[in-house]
Parts: structure tokens; C-alpha cells; sequence
């Protein structure tokens, strides 16, 4: 399985990246980025109306990218648990598993 992990807050960054450590997640690629919507109301004059309605929401997320299986991907969440940071149910984001079908 390949793992994309969006991450919406990043003070949790490294909470996150020793937790896959731990649960053997290796190989992980991190990336920053923005958001859709803070780009096109903060960068396009066009879309400047919505400013307010974006308010002061960050608009940066990092997005972690790795090889790795259901069961350290659970393994990982509980770990995070166990350290006080509940992923889930404080909806820091979505972790995505996706299928490989071959690797090269």
C-alpha cells in the first residue's frame, strides 16, 4: 500500500514523523504546501471577495508520503494516542492507502 497522509496542523509535524518512525515507516517523503482556496483569494485578485469567508485559516499543510501497510498505519495511530495526540478524532487530517500494484 502507498500512504498520503495530509496533515492540516503542522505543529503536530514532528509528533507525526516519530510515530511512523516507530511504527517502521520509512522512506518517507514530506512535503509543505497550500491550500486551494488560500491561493486563489490571497494570490488572484479575482477571487479577493472571499477573503473573509477564508478568515485566518492558515491555508499550509504538509502532506507525507511512504510505503507502508494498514497495520502500520494503525500501528502509528496508536502511537500517537498513546503520546496524546488523538489524529482521528481530533481531525488533523486524512490519511489515504492506495494500492501498488508494481514497484520498479
Amino acid at each position: 500500500m502507498y500512504m498520503i497522509l495530509h496533515l492540516y496542523k503542522e505543529k503536530y509535524l514532528d509528533d507525526i514523523l516519530m510515530a511512523l518512525t516507530e511504527a517502521g515507516i520509512d522512506n518517507t517523503i514530506v512535503l509543505s504546501g497550500e491550500s486551494l482556496d488560500h491561493k486563489l483569494t490571497f494570490s488572484l485578485p479575482l477571487f479577493a471577495g472571499f477573503r473573509e469567508s477564508v478568515g485566518n485559516k492558515k491555508g499550509y499543510s504538509n502532506i507525507i508520503m511512504a510505503e507502508a501497510d494498514q497495520d502500520r498505519v494503525e500501528f502509528m495511530l496508536k502511537e500517537l494516542k498513546t503520546s496524546g495526540v488523538n489524529f482521528l478524532q481530533d481531525e488533523l487530517g486524512k490519511i489515504v492507502l492506495l494500492p501498488i500494484e508494481k514497484i520498479y
